[in-house]
Parts: structure tokens; C-alpha cells; sequence
């Protein structure tokens, strides 16, 4: 099975798409005025983002949606370096990179509201290891 799609809510959709393109690499293939942007990575997943606030009503997201995330993977703790260097130099407003349960790894908020997050793999110690045991 492959991830088809991700779905997020933006505040705002315009810049939104420019970061993806700009730091993630990810290209546009639609764009629905201010409501909606389709992006597509090499492998072929896609990321969305809307602003249907009309469809808000009634749909079960929790109260602090915004708590959502996308992450990114590098392949190593240099790269994360790099591409912190790189937001940080053109003025976002994110944390530090750090260890975060054996990954390098920071967060910041994308104009939209939710968090992206660039990280390294995150190592699986054994007795995290799912086993396929009913709990």
C-alpha cells in the first residue's frame, strides 16, 4: 500500500504552496483561486491544502486542528541543519533543531496554522517494535 494524499487545512493557501515548492520540493499541479492548492512530490503522494471554511460546520476535526502536522524526512542530521539554515535565513520563525526521541528534529508553523516538521528517520528501539500482539 502507498500513501495516496494528505489533506490540511490552510489559512493561507498561497503561501502555503510557495513553501512547499520552495523547501520540500514539491511541485504545483492545481490551484482553486484562494481555496485550494494540489501538490505532487517525486514519488507521485499529494499534498493538499484548502480553505473550505464552509465545511468546517459540522465536520468532527478536533477544536486545535492546527496541531496537525506534515513531516518531512532527510537523510541526515546535516540535512535538517541545512534546511533549518535556509527557513531561518529567509526570516520563518522556528525552533531549534533538536534530539527528539533519537531524531534531529524541529518544528515551525506554516502560514496556513499547522506544523511541519523535518526530521531524520526515528530509530525503533526493540520494545517499541509492534509485534502484531492484540493488547
Amino acid at each position: 500500500m502507498k500513501l495516496n494524499h494528505i489533506n490540511l487545512y490552510s489559512h493561507d493557501i498561497e503561501a502555503d504552496r510557495a513553501m512547499f515548492e520552495r523547501y520540500f520540493g514539491l511541485r504545483t499541479l492545481v490551484v482553486r483561486g484562494s481555496k485550494m492548492a494540489i501538490m505532487q512530490d517525486d514519488d507521485g503522494s499529494v499534498v493538499i491544502v484548502n480553505h473550505f471554511e464552509n465545511r468546517l460546520a459540522g465536520f468532527d476535526y478536533p477544536e486545535q486542528f492546527d496541531i496537525l502536522h506534515i513531516g518531512f524526512i532527510q537523510e541526515s542530521r546535516d540535512a535538517v541543519d541545512a534546511l533549518h539554515a535556509r527557513l531561518n535565513g529567509d526570516g520563518w520563525n522556528i525552533q531549534a533543531p533538536h534530539d527528539a526521541h533519537g531524531a534531529w528534529s524541529f518544528y515551525f508553523r506554516a502560514k496556513g496554522g499547522y506544523f511541519i516538521e523535518v526530521t531524520t528517520l526515528t530509530p525503533i528501539r526493540p520494545q517499541e517494535a509492534y509485534r502484531g500482539e492484540r493488547q
